[in-house]
């Protein structure tokens, strides 16, 4: 913007030819750049409520208030370029409300970002030594591995490390250690980031937006009532001088130059399936890059100021950022969604149950290799990391509950003189693993972790035996149901002896030591106030909080919840799997 009113060029003087051609063609862009922005985010509001589109996984609320801050701002950009000298107190609220809108939307979903990847990431990870997940020469393996880890590191960090193992002095400990200490590593690092879960919420986020925004608008009105040149009346269209666009062009270089490379640096190896990890980067690689053209065509290049004003850069940023926060991923939504219903017309609506042997072909349709991946432990690796990277733990996370708990029901039902306590053990299995101590607390504290590690080496090893033993009798894959498995080979219930058989005499129940897992269970996977919650409907969630309500535990209690999610992971998870 010039100086004053006399130093503008005599052929871009308001009214001339060349200032009435601008004018137009910039008023035309403003025309087809807000009804882009419209359509575009409608049409990505209404796609979102489609659970196969993953537009939810973006955080829908934070991408439409970002998108209305670039807007504000790009219309800033556009107007200014078209008319070049307009209200000045126009272009400061224009300017300082489209920035900080955007800015602290951004942020908050970087921040969101980084936070949800790490828990769902580290949630796989430790479950990914569960003993149903991995058979016992899987487990061999990772130790191996491990072992191999250690011999490339540094003397003196194995040295470190063997101080401290030897401190125990306790025959065949240091193998039991050398594992459960990175896994307490891990689960403690879980727990700092779960307590981190109640402030990422929706509402605290945009609790964090409002606070934001409306420092600014207490500044812009403070700008409004102390500089002449920004103030409502009488309207000034020459701004002399540009302080009054100084505090938010602060808070812009030091979100651009500091804030955002240090969130993006904290989520760089968060690699999600979605791609906000990139769209996150392009907005502050573009917003470093037109800030900088901006400041210096506005100071340094002033007659080419008077042509084409610098404005116009910054909506060259919001358009980039609107085309990377919701065209694309609205384009990419919509093509899944065809790609998914597609498949689902030409393989009808029915489950494989191929046996482990099967060789792969390509004759195999997608759902049967879907079956066979499951039940294949080395792909479903993979296929586990690739479900963490799409937040979708809390699923694979219940279908190896389901398998654990159908392992550990064909088992007490095959051999029903078991003890209690055995029965008490395989049901805390898992829960041996929820132990959080720290180094220090190891050292201070060394008979009781010795002997918490023990007993949970002996639940490994139990829990891994009660797998083993029923695998080889029979124990089926992921898309069979625990009653289909328990009682295929039965032509009578009351072969069970002492199976308990509900009310209506066709349903049996779990076996009562099982009753705390799936109490646990519930509480994690199906109650709707846990963050690792399956998005069942609603049907199935009210049905099994009645049953359990009830204290009725049939076989059949989470099938239709097992269902919805194995339909989930097919149709949306594994389809991004194999485009992957």
């Amino acid at each position: 913007m010039p100086d004053s009113e006399e130093n503008i060029l005599p052929d871009w003087v308001p009214g001339t030819p060349k200032y009435r051609v601008r004018a137009s063609v910039m008023t035309a862009i403003s025309i087809v750049y807000t009804l882009l922005v419209i359509v575009s985010t409608v049409a990505f509001v209404v796609v979102a409520r489609n659970k196969r589109s993953g537009l939810e996984k973006r955080s829908v609320k934070l991408v439409v208030f970002q998108a209305f801050g670039c807007y504000l701002a790009g219309v800033n950009g556009l107007v200014t370029a078209a008319l070049n000298n307009w209200a000045c107190f126009g272009k400061l609220w224009l300017f300082n409300l489209g920035f900080l809108i955007s800015l602290s939307a951004m942020s908050a979903r970087a921040i969101h970002l980084m936070v949800v990847y790490t828990v769902h990431e580290l949630t796989s990870e430790l479950n990914s030594r569960n003993p149903l997940s991995t058979q016992t020469n899987d487990l061999r393996d990772q130790h191996k591995q491990y072992k191999q880890q250690q011999e490339r590191q540094q003397p003196s960090d194995i040295l470190k490390q063997q101080r401290y193992l030897n401190s125990f002095r306790i025959s065949g400990l240091a193998d039991v250690l050398s594992e459960s200490v990175p896994r307490l590593r891990q689960a403690r690092k879980l727990e700092k980031y779960k307590k981190l879960l109640p402030f990422i919420t929706e509402r605290m986020l945009f609790l964090y937006m409002a606070v934001f925004v409306l420092a600014g608008i207490i500044m812009t009105f403070a700008i409004n009532a102390t500089d002449k040149q920004f103030a409502m009346r009488p309207v000034n269209i020459v701004c002399i001088f540009y302080w009054g666009f100084l505090p938010v062009t602060a808070i812009v270089v030091v979100f651009f130059f500091i804030v955002f490379p240090v969130v993006l640096w904290r989520v760089w190896r968060n690699n999600d399936a979605y791609g906000i990890r990139n769209d996150l980067i392009i907005c502050d690689t573009v917003g470093v890059f037109c800030m900088v053209i901006t400041l210096i065509w506005v100071n340094a290049l002033k007659e080419t100021q008077q042509i084409w004003p610098g404005m116009s850069y910054v909506w060259i940023y919001a358009l980039f950022i609107h085309i990377t926060s919701i065209l694309i991923p609205l384009i990419n939504s919509l093509r899944h969604m065809r790609q998914a219903e597609d498949q689902e017309k030409k393989e009808p609506d029915t489950e494989y149950d191929l046996p482990s042997t099967m060789p792969m072909s390509s004759n195999l349709s997608r759902r049967a290799a879907f079956n066979r991946m499951l039940d294949n432990p080395i792909e479903y690796q993979r296929f586990r990391v690739f479900a963490a990277s799409c937040f979708c733990s809390e699923l694979t996370g219940f279908i190896e509950e389901y398998q654990l708990l159908k392992a550990r029901t064909a088992f007490l039902f095959r051999n029903e003189d078991a003890s209690s306590e055995l029965s008490e053990m395989i049901s805390a299995t898992t829960d041996s693993f929820g132990m959080h101590k720290t180094e220090k607390t190891m050292h201070n504290d060394k008979d009781a972790t010795i002997n918490r590690i023990r007993l949970s080496q002996c639940m490994v090893d139990n829990a891994l035996a009660v797998c083993t033993d029923a695998t080889e009798k029979g124990l089926t894959g992921f898309h069979v149901s625990i009653a289909d498995t328990v009682l295929r080979d039965k032509d009578d219930v009351s072969e069970y002896g002492k199976m308990e058989v509900s009310d209506n005499g066709n349903e049996v129940q779990f076996p009562e030591a099982l009753f705390e897992r799936i109490a646990k269970i519930y509480s994690e996977y199906v109650d709707p106030q846990s963050f690792s919650s399956v998005n069942a409907t609603a049907s199935v969630v009210k049905r099994i909080a009645e049953r359990i309500e009830s204290r009725g535990y049939p076989l059949t209690l989470f099938d239709d919840l097992k269902s919805e999610v194995i339909f989930m992971l097919y149709s949306d998870v594994y389809s991004r799997y194999i485009r992957k």
